[in-house]
Parts: C-alpha cells; sequence; structure tokens
C-alpha cells in the first residue's frame, strides 16, 4: 500500500495519535513552513493583497532536546 502513495508522513511521537490529531499536525506545519496565511481584506469584497512567493529551500531538521 505504501508503494502506491505519493507522499508518506512520518510524525515522531512516543504515544499514539488518531487521524484527526496527524491531520491538525501536518496543517500547522505546512503552515509555518509556508508563511502562514495573507492579510485580510479591510472592506467586504476589497481586494486582498497578494501572499509572497514561497522559496523552496532544503530540509528543516530539528534536534533533540536533551533535559
Amino acid at each position: 500500500m505504501t508503494a502506491r502513495c505519493d507522499h508518506v508522513v512520518k510524525i515522531p511521537t512516543r504515544f499514539c495519535i488518531n487521524v484527526g490529531l496527524a491531520g491538525a499536525l501536518v496543517m500547522y506545519d505546512r503552515c509555518l513552513s509556508f508563511g502562514g496565511f495573507a492579510a485580510r481584506p479591510t472592506m467586504p469584497g476589497g481586494p486582498s493583497p497578494a501572499m509572497t512567493q514561497h522559496v523552496f529551500g532544503g530540509p528543516k531538521f530539528r534536534t533533540r532536546r536533551t533535559s
């Protein structure tokens, strides 16, 4: 089944999570990686400013903190 997938995401946790929480984590990560949301329009029907273009870079690796 994994061979038929376009993308496989692994979330490193020490506990089980459900599909809803996994989806929320992936969307939160994408929002941080792509720079968030565009500014909201100031009036109904008004033009909204365009978001800045995303610059693709290398992968970001997080280090594990030791306490």
